[in-house]
């Protein structure tokens, strides 16, 4: 059985699964170089096409991710808004339209507003209100969802068929949980998705059974307005929000914490918000104008953490299970993801890497195959992913063409580095190095095939690689990518949770906090982890242990490669592209597979 599977919306991508095993999945903004991007995913679906070499015959079914589809999500605003135009969005068109009772049209708003190439023609769909899509364009919407694809992929609307956005965060879970018993209960939670914030599920026996599909869980909604109101972009920065929350002190932030708990309370496996709050944007900032901004981001962390725990618990207490998978975009959230692996009633928890709606086009597939071959057929038929680097590879041409380039002639020399021994040795001497090699990891998370990496034991690099690579806010942490050999000596670890993919956090030993002191958050010692196994990526193993053998550290300090704002480089040449023609102050070595680039010292 040959499926592919689509998500349209932001984070747009596309999978192909094939005899149940994952052979590709491409997010669609590594290709278009747009970060977040909403669209039909033509780019990652034609690449798909091409690699695997598909005929409209093999297909056996395209499956999408969303039942409904907004134009709003269409026109892509979620991706291209700056700070400034959510500040005019919640001030000129939500403030008007609910407190006001105006009927604003947001094309009066933004009249310049141009839409990025989705892949869908929007010309007879106007750039309107979320009410009035309702109301008049989801049938529009899905005629032209259902006509295009099929036009895209030459095959007959039989073969194509939507599913329910939270079920698709679900199965995707479920479906890639390494963990499997026979009772696990699924929570998904997001910003929404067809109408609503979460869903509670379990499989029982490899049987898929809905409890609750709710729009009462407003956490994910709360952390996007709060993010808004501290001056941040809400689609782009949440996790810039729980980086500054360890810098709160907690008694100065009890007052707005009960606040926050005032405002959503857990209803047995569901959720109730107060009825004050007609919309979370204004009823926060009214209502936080008179406190410090880290005391409101420690208090909205702590908030979402006493919540997530009494939910979770309500739920294990109802479907009478300890097994847990979180999926959707608040599963993001890591140091929730640690509260909750502490909790007692937690056997075992999974996150699955990228729960966001990166992933929804797996989900799609696996809601697919489940449907047809029915829950025990499907059990057998499904092959649990034994890694995550699923993008595009790097082929001889890259490499050649990346040699070719006239930045590169001219900053770098090349040599040849077999075993990385040269790499650790500048790793040992204080380097940072770009990493490019294999096929690129998917999800939000760089894990050494698309990383900048360095000595994790020293602090001064860390300016170094903001200042002139990343341009990220000082109180943000870096993180470590471990050897499966030295991670006891590093973290202490939580058996209920898997940190493979730096899903969540965990507290650090003394030994960790001196070898990985700098790639910890600064204010609370934790540490979101990366454990690097041979049999999972062994060039990426192999390098970081030629760095231990010099260093002692079975350790590298990891972040995404690429520049802020930017998504995570693809092909060689985006390095040249993206980071290098604009820089001038090139300050780093980069290794190609094997190919090791030493930049020219002046």
């Amino acid at each position: 059985m040959l499926v592919i599977g689509i998500n349209d919306t932001h984070d747009a991508s596309a999978c192909l699964i094939k005899d149940g095993k994952i052979i590709d999945v491409v997010q669609e903004e590594r290709l278009t170089r747009n970060k977040g991007i909403s669209s039909l995913p033509i780019e990652s679906i034609k690449y798909i096409i091409k690699k695997n070499k598909i005929k409209t015959n093999d297909i056996d079914q395209v499956c999408v991710a969303n039942k409904n589809l907004l134009n709003l999500t269409l026109w892509n605003i979620n991706s291209q808004f700056s700070t400034l135009d959510w500040f005019k969005l919640q001030e000129n068109y939500y403030f008007q339209r609910i407190f006001n009772k105006k009927k604003i049209l947001l094309r009066k708003i933004f009249p310049n507003y141009k839409p990025i190439k989705l892949g869908y023609s929007l010309k007879n769909i106007p750039f309107i209100s979320t009410d009035e899509a309702k109301k008049k364009n989801y049938k529009d919407i899905y005629i032209l969802r259902l006509n295009t694809i099929c036009d895209l992929l030459n095959i007959n609307a039989k073969k194509v068929s939507f599913y329910d956005h939270h079920q698709c965060h679900a199965f995707y879970g479920y479906f890639t949980n390494p963990n499997k018993k026979n009772n696990i209960a699924i929570l998904t939670a997001d910003g929404g998705g067809d109408g609503v914030y979460n869903t509670v599920s379990l499989f029982k026996n490899g049987k898929y059974k809905l409890f609750s599909r709710s729009r009462n869980n407003w956490i994910g909604k709360a952390y996007t307005a709060v993010t808004l109101y501290l001056g941040l972009n809400p689609f782009r920065h949440l996790y810039k929000v729980m980086g500054l929350a360890p810098y709160a002190n907690k008694k100065n932030y009890n007052e707005i914490l009960n606040f926050f708990l005032d405002f959503l309370k857990v209803k047995n496996i569901d959720f109730k918000v107060t009825p004050k709050a007609k919309d979370t944007y204004f009823f926060f900032r009214e209502n936080l104008k008179h406190y410090r901004f880290d005391n409101i981001a420690g208090a909205l962390q702590e908030f979402v953490e006493i919540r997530l725990v009494e939910w979770f618990k309500n739920v294990g207490k109802k479907l009478k299970t300890k097994n847990f998978v979180f999926s959707g975009g608040v599963a993001n959230n890591v140091k929730v993801n640690q509260i909750l692996g502490k909790q007692k009633f937690v056997k075992n928890l999974w996150i699955p890497p990228g729960p966001g709606d990166e992933s929804l086009c797996m989900g799609a597939a696996y809601s697919y195959i489940y449907n047809v071959l029915g829950p025990k057929k499907t059990e057998k038929y499904v092959k649990i992913p034994k890694n995550v680097y699923w993008g595009p590879d790097i082929n001889e041409k890259d490499i050649i063409d990346f040699k070719k380039d006239k930045l590169i002639k001219k900053n770098f020399k090349f040599v040849k580095d077999k075993g990385y021994k040269s790499t650790a040795k500048l790793l040992a001497k204080g380097e940072i190095i770009f990493v490019c090699i294999g096929r690129q990891e998917f999800g939000q998370r760089a894990l050494g095939h698309r990383s900048i990496i360095c000595d994790p034991s020293n602090l001064d690099l860390v300016k170094k690689i903001n200042s002139t690579i990343k341009m990220r806010d000082f109180w943000m942490p870096f993180t470590p990518s471990i050897l499966d050999t030295h991670i006891k000596k590093y973290i202490k670890l939580n058996p209920k949770l898997d940190i493979n993919y730096m899903t969540a956090c965990l507290d650090s030993t003394s030994l960790g906090r001196y070898h990985l002191k700098a790639a910890m958050h600064q204010a609370d010692y934790t540490i979101r982890p990366q454990i690097v196994k041979k049999t999972t990526c062994q060039k990426y193993y192999e390098l970081i242990n030629s760095f231990c053998k010099l260093s002692g550290v079975g350790a590298v300090l990891n972040t995404s490669l690429n520049m802020h704002e930017f998504p995570i480089v693809t092909k060689p040449l985006d390095i040249v592209n993206e980071i290098i023609k604009d820089n001038k102050n090139i300050d780093f070595n980069i290794l190609i597979e094997d190919n090791l680039f030493l930049r020219k010292k002046t």
